[in-house]
């Protein structure tokens, strides 16, 4: 059998497809943690039948030992802009002080696996330089992206003292199977292409938000999975960033004509970017990782279901 690793977060949207991913690529074990605040375990239904995955329904927060795992994926977070505005210590509790028990762990037992983190897009603002390389200044327009920056920043500075091994993927716009929850209260600030085909759907109007002029680099949640792989295989320390999406923007009008012509504006949103446009040269380059999934085949592939 391969290597041991866990996967923090593991019945969410993107945790759930990245087991789906290993568990079909890899001959790897895989602990899943999650609390299912906004996870749901029919994400990961069919994996619970499988030998090589335990799913362990606790808190990140009582993982006790990380003695058993080469390579940690960490994916446990409150991912949504506008509630972090509101639900301060929440978002800090699941977004910064989750991953420093995990850090505070390694260290503790002197013991340091491969730790790729789930980083954001969002620590850009509205970008100065289209498309957007790592090396652009950081401008945190939210709670939120000040909170995935944060974790960057402590391990960049723990990793000057301690020989932690980290890779951050600063995820640009997900998208893809089981990225809208109806059962998750904060569901409206799922990502917009399941948004829009949640409610094309039920019939609704499409709801844009401002003049829907605003430019996304949508990337499928299968290549985040195959982007978690490549950090988690590359053979040296490097303890950096990198930019994870597809290369390419569309607008959310663009997106919502794709969809449908039931569609209607309401304001725009405080705290968030203009436009997101990866460079994501760095990612190609140094983990061999090239996005395969188009937006516009998953779009009308789910349209003619």
């Amino acid at each position: 059998m391969g290597h041991k690793v866990l996967i923090t977060g593991v019945a969410g949207f993107i945790g759930s497809n990245l087991l789906d991913y290993l568990l079909k690529e890899t001959d790897w074990i895989i602990d899943g943690y999650d609390n299912l605040s906004t996870g749901s375990i029919a994400n990961i239904q069919p994996a619970l039948s499988e030998e090589r995955f335990t799913f362990v329904e606790k808190d990140a927060f009582e993982i006790e030992s990380l003695k058993p795992y080469s390579k940690i994926f960490h994916l446990a977070a409150l991912p949504r802009i506008q509630p972090s505005f509101e639900l301060i210590n929440d978002h800090i509790k699941a977004n910064v002080l989750l991953a420093c028990h995990i850090i505070e762990l390694m260290i503790k037992e002197d013991h340091y696996p491969r730790f790729v983190y789930s980083g954001s897009s969002a620590i850009y603002g509205t970008p100065t330089q289209i498309p957007t390389p790592e090396t652009e200044r950081i401008d945190c327009l939210s709670p939120y992206a000040f909170q995935k920056y944060e974790v960057e920043r402590y391990l960049e500075l723990i990793a000057t003292r301690y020989p932690i091994d980290f890779i951050t993927l600063r995820y640009f716009n997900p998208y893809g199977p089981r990225s809208f929850n109806p059962a998750n209260s904060f569901n409206a600030y799922s990502s917009v292409v399941g948004i829009f085909l949640n409610r094309f759907n039920e019939g609704k109007p499409l709801l844009v938000t401002g003049d829907g002029s605003q430019e996304r680099d949508f990337i499928h949640v299968r290549d985040l999975a195959s982007a978690n792989y490549k950090a988690s295989i590359y053979p040296k320390t490097i303890n950096t960033s990198f930019n994870i999406g597809f290369g390419s923007t569309t607008s959310i009008l663009a997106l919502a004509q794709l969809i449908g012509s039931n569609y209607s504006f309401i304001d725009k949103r405080e705290g968030e970017a203009d436009i997101t446009f990866a460079d994501n040269s760095k990612a190609k380059a140094i983990l061999d990782w090239t996005p395969t999934q188009n937006l516009r085949e998953y779009i009308l592939s789910q349209l003619s279901k």
